[in-house]
């Protein structure tokens, strides 16, 4: 009897540390993500849409010359974030993040673009929503937002709507983070009925400069600082109604 209570324990034994071995080696757990279904259900906060406001101008650009990212392709506000929804996150936040080079505009100049080698904060974001969208993501669910750092910087990043919350996709970390867990404070994003047209996030936030890459990509656990070395400045983000 004493033998087979060993076997028995040295079976849990086995099982707990086989489980352990599973959970360290996934790929969502090294992302931070898998830790956001603690979120879900009622704890669940969204980002809520106040009154429209002026779009950044270079974003009515991009939309005269890419009309298709500017639709609303129908289909769910919020996504079921489900095993294959979370691993195609998480591959285009981290394939993006790796394959551009950040880099600013020309001083003067605001260009937002999609599928570049090197490029500032909004062609991260703009690149990964395209990839998403070729996956099935809805537009509605996927929104580019403004937002301004902790150094008082400008920036851009995606916005994912899902299931387990509104989840940010930024170009300075692979993490992917609820939106209230960043260190950004919102001020405007793209509407869910019409990416053209733009509202706020929240009042009393002063209009942001483009930040752009900010300091380059910051060195995280899961993100290296990129070698480059770029003098980066601040351009002016410009604004205006979409007529």
């Amino acid at each position: 009897m004493a033998k087979r209570r060993k076997i028995a324990n040295g079976m849990k034994v086995a099982i707990v540390a086989a489980t352990g071995v599973v959970a360290a080696t996934n790929p969502l757990n090294a992302t931070g993500l898998s830790t956001l279904t603690r979120d879900r259900g009622n704890n669940v906060v969204r980002i809520s849409e106040g009154p429209k406001t002026l779009a950044p101008f270079a974003s009515v650009v991009f939309c005269m010359q890419h009309g298709d990212q500017c639709v609303n392709t129908g289909g769910p506000s919020i996504m079921v974030l489900d095993k294959n929804r979370k691993s195609q996150l998480v591959s285009a936040n981290n394939g993006v993040n790796s394959a551009i080079r950040p880099a600013n505009d020309k001083p003067g100049a605001d260009v937002w673009s999609m599928d570049v080698t090197a490029g500032d904060c909004e062609d991260f974001a703009l690149t990964k929503r395209k990839k998403l969208m070729q996956l099935g993501w809805s537009s509605e669910s996927l929104r580019i937002a403004v937002a301004i750092t902790k150094t008082g910087e400008g920036h851009a990043v995606l916005i994912a709507r899902t299931s387990e919350g509104d989840l940010v996709l930024d170009n300075r970390f692979n993490a992917i983070k609820d939106w209230r867990k960043t260190d950004l404070r919102w001020v405007m994003a793209q509407t869910a009925d019409n990416p053209k047209y733009w509202a706020k996030m929240k009042t009393n936030v002063e209009e942001p400069q483009l930040a752009s890459a900010g300091e380059g990509v910051l060195e995280t656990a899961e993100t290296r600082q990129s070698n480059t070395e770029v003098e980066y400045q601040p351009n002016i983000m410009t604004f205006a109604h979409f007529q």
